[in-house]
């Protein structure tokens, strides 16, 4: 419901045009009779084209017609733009999209040559609309971008209002709604400040309006209502007309059928004297849907099967599967079971056809329960199991998950286990201590006599105390043992209940009340999966099998790594943090642990900071030690609560949410480096944190050092850190064998943490940001990048884009690296062709895998390449662009193949890109340079020739393109492993 009512309303502002009075139209008429000029008849025929688009619009395409000719006859450019635009127009009006489109284009490269703003931005704001209606997101964001670029430099207000709409609108329809009222209230500011009314203010309103209709909150009447009154002061019927619609949708979520009934009912007669089929499917569907809520099948029935009789191709494919489904349960309440399985078949099958980006769970599960009550009432059972099967696969996997509960039941059975051991420890002590007392009264007793006894008694004492220790660390690994246990236990329902949430989430056209719930799912599965992790690291700590990895590195690019999502994530809550990292030197320290102690006491300082907080993070070597400061807000601990911080899901009072296990962890694994944490208040409004941790060698023993093959790869053999800053002065490309690496990131500590890591693998390319990325990309084409998301100038979206629809750069591997977590985000960036998407801070050894399975695809592809006679790939996963190129290859080599004079130069010249481009890219998919490559393709050709009867050496390689016969030969044994004669002789 929400993508088709967006969309009505994104471009409602676009079709509906100012009405002008017969009195006025005849007056312009006769003005455009009795003049001479140019310039004034366009103008006059515009606004009689204006007037008469919606009313008569065969009127309006001579109006069209005539600015073509006046313009045409005069040579005046800007008639030839205002003729494309009003074609545009018209098309649009007509729904043929693609026409609209391509005089919409036309009108904008007038505007280019013209130099005109605002041309500019109305052409840019009406191409981002028709990409809208294409679904091409990211091209629609980046016109209305550019719209509102140019609108910004004119004082056309109404333009940039309408851009604002747009903008709203693209907003809206991603479910961004803090986004899009802030653009819708841009617009309303411009108006308000210029006392008018227009389209556009109206436009706005209704779609603030569809926005509480979503979310159903009664306040959407007052501003659907309030986009009526405005259509109905500019004398806009249609507009008032579609408010009616709107308020006719909102009633009918609401499930107040008799006032759907009524506003749809005023909007009917007026779109059927129209001619709008959308918006008529839109209505009839509705009221067949609200008569049978109501139990008036015949109604319900009139006005569905009213549905039947517009094309399909003028209704959206949902649409017409949710028609369908409605006239399943009509016929299902008529007990005429066997037209109501053939429809909710139908509706099935335009469900499978939509496929599950678009198809929305709550219809899916609608059809299987009409289909299992159709089956079943009509005595089919055995189809009617075979559809409840299906529904009950597909409830399950949209079920709410009782997360908090999980944690809970949890906790308590580890409180119980500890209670347990606690009372078998204090009943072993009593024993002790009872017997100890007994043993003393017989010695008194015996005296000296019976020092025997008493060395006895010493002995049983000293067995019993044994067997207690062992009777406690049996009961410690056992605790250990259940925890380990049930925490892989609680990670395979927790994998089960991901992936089907993250598979529903894809889905494009879900509610924003299913949105909102499974995105509660997917985030409280992702927060019982981290106490999981962590309570596992907790019992490897207590049962002494966690083991420090300490090896030398370079700790302040580590940490600046580790600070820089917390740097977003504080930006986007509006809080302030500050940093202080210097740590001059290369340390001794185990990564994990220094990662997992940052990251929760920086995790702690942003959930427990009020908004606009500050926060102050300090990372600082102090002799051999380093002292890591974390500093919040928070008014509510006061001192004497700090030192119980560090108790399991301790709270100090029932209004505060807790602070579960995390701390506990950061203490144990603070105790584990050999070093120490306090809490402390530094004032009555802030709450801090200090851990302090050895940085020298000799601080750990050596269990605790890292073996050599698990020390990174910038680490030396004797533990000095091989990189400095020094190193990664840029090499000459082109003299070194080793593949080329391009990172972009606006961040030089980041840049410089990922050169230490890749250095000795790659020739290491930097650029500041996605403009620079893209330049650096199109000269030297690199074999892998490494972008950041968030930039200046042009972010790594963009970039990535931008690289991926070039032939030149469209196969190069693109790993994009970001502070934004949540599949939302993670979706943005692999639909632009990204090949890798990796939330900051990430793992080391992660990024190495990711890096290492592209370049084995890449190597993969060249193999395939090699396997296969000619270039005619089968099996081999390419992107559109290479295909293209390839076919473009081999069209050429079938012409030129076999002409000795066809070298690498003619082959980039007749390609269309340069000596470079074309080695980089044909190394990049079959592994060959541009001679090579040539010199193999002549060789399977000569192969082919061979096999095919031609038994003359020499003929053959002049027919495969070689002028001298021994080179042909030489190069024939070196590639086939024999020569033309033997390879005959062979086949």
């Amino acid at each position: 419901m929400k993508n088709t009512v967006s969309i009505l309303f994104l471009f409602f502002g676009f079709l509906i045009t100012w009405s002008q009075n017969e009195s006025e139209i005849d007056s312009l008429k006769r003005l455009l009779k009795s003049t001479s000029n140019a310039e004034e008849s366009v103008k006059l025929s515009a606004k009689l084209f204006e007037a008469y688009l919606y009313v008569s619009p065969d009127s309006a395409d001579g109006f069209r017609k005539n600015i073509k000719t006046i313009s045409a006859k005069n040579n005046y450019a800007h008639g030839r733009y205002l003729y494309h635009s009003l074609s545009g127009r018209y098309h649009f009006a007509k729904s043929d999209i693609d026409s609209a489109f391509f005089h919409i284009e036309s009108a904008s490269k007038i505007a280019e040559l013209l130099q005109d703003k605002a041309y500019l931005a109305d052409c840019y704001k009406k191409i981002g609309v028709i990409y809208n209606i294409r679904r091409k997101d990211s091209l629609s964001k980046k016109y209305a971008q550019l719209a509102l670029e140019n609108a910004k430099q004119t004082d056309d207000w109404r333009t940039l209002s309408s851009i604002y709409n747009l903008l709203g609108n693209q907003n809206f329809q991603r479910a961004e709604y803090p986004e899009a009222l802030t653009y819708y209230l841009k617009l309303d500011s411009i108006y308000t400040s210029r006392d008018e009314l227009d389209k556009s203010l109206a436009a706005s309103y209704a779609n603030i309006g569809t926005i509480y209709t979503e979310l159903k909150n009664p306040e959407a009447v007052d501003y659907i209502k309030k986009s009526i009154e405005v259509y109905q002061a500019l004398g806009l019927e249609e507009g008032v007309h579609y408010g009616e619609v709107a308020l006719g949708t909102h009633y009918d979520l609401l499930g107040e059928d008799k006032k759907a009934i009524e506003h749809l009912l005023k909007a009917k007669d007026y779109y059927e004297a129209y001619g709008d089929l959308r918006i008529l499917a839109r209505i009839y569907r509705r009221l067949g849907g609200t008569y049978l809520e109501l139990n008036e099948l015949e109604n319900a029935e009139f006005y569905l099967l009213k549905v039947s009789s517009i094309p399909e191709n003028s209704i959206r494919t949902v649409a017409v599967a949710r028609y369908q489904m409605n006239l399943g349960d009509l016929y299902w309440h008529k007990n005429q079971y066997k037209k109501a399985i053939s429809h909710f078949n139908k509706a099935l099958e335009f469900f499978e056809e939509i496929g599950d980006g678009q198809a929305v769970g709550i219809d899916l599960l609608s059809v299987y329960r009409g289909l299992y009550d159709a089956y079943k009432d009509s005595k089919d059972y055995g189809n009617a199991l075979m559809v409840l099967e299906k529904q009950i696969v597909l409830k399950d996997s949209i079920q709410k998950s009782q997360n908090l509960a999980l944690v809970e039941e949890l906790n308590k059975r580890y409180q119980n286990e500890k209670q347990e051991q606690e009372i078998a420890l204090l009943t072993s002590q009593s024993q002790l201590a009872e017997q100890k007392t007994k043993n003393q009264r017989n010695v008194f007793i015996a005296g000296m006599s019976v020092m025997g006894l008493a060395f006895i008694t010493l002995f049983l004492l000293f067995r019993n105390k044994q067997k207690t220790n062992r009777r406690l660390r049996q009961l410690e690994a056992a605790k250990s043992r259940f925890f380990a246990n049930i925490s892989h236990e609680f990670r395979t329902p927790l994998t089960l209940i991901s992936g089907p949430v993250a598979h529903q989430l894809s889905k494009k056209d879900l509610s924003a009340d299913d949105k909102t719930d499974l995105g509660l799912i997917q985030r409280n599965a992702d927060r019982l999966l981290k106490f999981v992790d962590q309570i596992l690291d907790l019992s490897k700590i207590e049962a002494g099998r966690r083991k420090l990895r300490v090896s030398k590195g370079n700790m302040e690019l580590f940490l600046k790594h580790l600070a820089e999502p917390f740097q977003y994530q504080a930006t986007q809550k509006g809080m302030v943090l500050n940093g202080q990292i210097d740590i001059p030197e290369q340390v001794w320290f185990d990564r994990d642990v220094v990662e997992k102690v940052v990251t929760n006491l920086l995790s702690n300082a942003l959930k427990y900071s009020p908004d606009e907080g500050h926060i102050y993070f300090k990372a600082i070597r102090q002799g051999q030690q380093i002292i890591i400061t974390t500093i919040n807000e928070n008014k509510d601990l006061i001192e004497k609560e700090l030192p119980l911080l560090f108790d399991r899901f301790y709270q100090n009072d029932t209004l505060h949410q807790g602070f579960g296990i995390g701390l506990s962890l950061v203490q144990e694994l603070t105790h584990l480096s050999h070093g120490t944490i306090h809490a402390y208040k530094p004032d009555d409004e802030t709450l801090a944190f200090v851990v302090t941790l050895p940085l020298s060698k000799n601080a750990f023993s050596k269990a605790d050092l890292a073996l050599e093959d698990e020390i990174p790869p910038n680490i030396g053999e004797h533990g000095e850190e091989v990189v400095s800053e020094g190193d990664y002065e840029e090499e000459a490309l082109g003299e070194s064998s080793l593949p080329v690496l391009l990172v972009v990131d606006d961040n030089a500590e980041i840049r410089l943490f990922i050169k230490s890591l890749f250095k000795s693998e790659y020739q290491i390319q930097e650029a500041e940001n996605g403009e620079e990325g893209m330049n650096i990309a199109f000269r030297i084409v690199p074999d892998l990048i490494i972008s950041d998301v968030m930039m200046p100038v042009k972010d790594g979206i963009h970039m990535s884009t931008a690289l991926k629809n070039d032939e030149r750069t469209s196969h190069i591997p693109i790993v994009l690296l970001t502070a934004k977590s949540g599949e939302e985000h993670e979706l943005t960036g692999l639909k632009t062709g990204a090949d890798a998407y990796m939330i900051k801070p990430f793992k080391e050894e992660k990024l190495r895998v990711v890096i290492d399975k592209l370049i084995a695809t890449r190597t993969v592809i060249q193999e395939k390449f090699s396997k296969q006679p000619f270039l005619k790939p089968k099996n081999i996963e390419l992107t559109s662009l290479d295909t293209r190129l390839l076919d473009r290859i081999r069209q050429i080599l079938d012409v030129e193949l076999t002409n000795p004079e066809f070298n690498a130069g003619s082959f980039s010249e007749q390609i269309g890109l340069s000596r470079m481009h074309l080695h980089r890219k044909l190394k990049a998919l079959t592994g060959l340079s541009t001679s090579e490559f040539l010199r193999v393709q002549r060789l399977k050709l000569a192969a082919k020739l061979l096999q095919d009867g031609h038994d003359n050496i020499s003929e053959v390689g002049y027919a495969a393109g070689f002028n001298l016969p021994t080179y042909f030969s030489t190069a024939f044994k070196q590639y086939f492993g024999c020569s033309p004669s033997e390879y005959v002789e062979n086949e």
